[in-house]
């Protein structure tokens, strides 16, 4: 399971017990757990989906900003100075 041999493992969750206690591993697991949930579902949401606060400020920051870049490659806007382009990872000169 997971590149790991049942020995390591067992060894692995004794050592969790002893730093945590048995009465924080509920917590400890349910935090994880959270942890998890919100990294699949952004995730899944990808990137073009903003918070809600993001996309009430984006329209606005649009307006503003009329020097805002664009990539050459994918064509999206460039909020920021960047080297490379964070969505398509291609170079941008300066």
């Amino acid at each position: 399971m997971f590149g790991y041999n049942l020995g390591t493992i067992i060894i692995i969750l004794v050592i969790v017990l002893l730093l945590f206690g048995p009465r924080r591993l509920p917590e400890l697991g349910e935090s994880i757990g959270k942890a998890i949930r919100s990294f699949k579902k952004a995730h899944d949401d990808g990137p073009g989906t903003l918070p809600k606060e993001e996309a009430k400020a984006e329209p606005g920051a649009t307006a503003a900003n009329p020097q805002a870049k664009t990539c050459p490659k994918c064509q999206k806007e460039l909020t920021q100075e960047f080297a490379f382009c964070p969505h398509c990872g291609h170079g941008l000169k300066a």
